[in-house]
């Protein structure tokens, strides 16, 4: 199966992406064959050339596509040539894998590479963000590294973009949140909003607050302790408003809060 040739890929600590022992002719057939060979021998006139009127995201022989091929070659060049034909790297999913698809991979990857060969082939900073999905910066914070991010964030990515029409955390809120500090106190150096506002009360100095409270004496605490300081020094108030209290903020305000399952207002 697919998934038993990707464990090779993708190993849950890191992501690190390795190459493997499995051939082109073992994978694929006919036109994907040839694309495939391409692909192993870095060839990317033959990838082009052969790329004409065929799915380049057809499944082969153990349900490999040609984009997972090339990340099991290690071969970032096939990986922008690819996404330049077409391909978008968000697709052809696999569950069960600590990447569900080749974009997981590049992000979850110990190097930007790969990411950054997809961007280079086309894909967008702001991938997501047009459909109303999780953007491309937030999937990074949350399972790429401070590289990744710095590497969105320099080829021009929306720093504060919210879905669902801002209803939705921004890419510092989601830093706050996990073990990566380091990408919070980069994107407030970056210039990103100190203090987002979401719709049920909650505000990214609560989030900051409430895991200051819960959180160990260590690294990620000293951290975080930063991230408040640097807020701090931006204007934010600490201790902040509890999200109850927001609410009723809002409501003065003349709007309608998003109520938790478990509170009265």
């Amino acid at each position: 199966m697919l998934a038993s040739l990707l464990l090779i890929l993708l190993v849950t600590a890191g992501c690190q992406i390795k190459p493997n022992s499995h051939t082109a002719d073992e994978l694929f057939t006919g036109q994907h064959l040839e694309l495939a060979r391409a692909i192993e021998r870095n060839d990317m006139i033959a990838l082009r050339q052969g790329a004409e009127e065929v799915d380049l995201t057809a499944r082969g022989d153990k349900q490999m596509t040609l984009m997972w091929f090339a990340l099991l070659q290690q071969k970032p060049d096939a990986v922008r040539t690819l996404v330049e034909l077409g391909v978008h790297p968000n697709e052809s999913p696999l569950e069960g894998m600590p990447a569900r698809t080749p974009l997981g991979a590049a992000l979850m990857s110990d190097n930007t590479q790969y990411l950054e060969a997809m961007l280079d082939g086309g894909l967008s900073t702001n991938d997501g963000a047009d459909e109303n999905e999780t953007a491309l910066l937030n999937k990074a914070v949350i399972s790429g590294t401070l590289d990744h991010v710095k590497l969105l964030v320099e080829r021009g990515a929306d720093i504060n973009y919210r879905s669902g029409n801002g209803r939705h955390s921004s890419a510092l809120d989601e830093s706050t949140l996990g073990t990566k500090p380091e990408i919070a106190i980069y994107l407030l150096e970056q210039g990103a909003e100190p203090n987002i506002r979401l719709a049920n009360g909650v505000t990214t100095a609560w989030g900051v607050h409430d895991r200051l409270q819960r959180l160990p004496p260590g690294d990620i605490r000293q951290g975080l302790e930063s991230v408040r300081d640097m807020m701090i020094e931006r204007g934010v108030a600490f201790p902040p408003p509890s999200p109850v209290e927001v609410r009723e903020q809002m409501r003065a305000e003349g709007l309608t809060p998003r109520v938790p399952p478990g509170h009265d207002r």
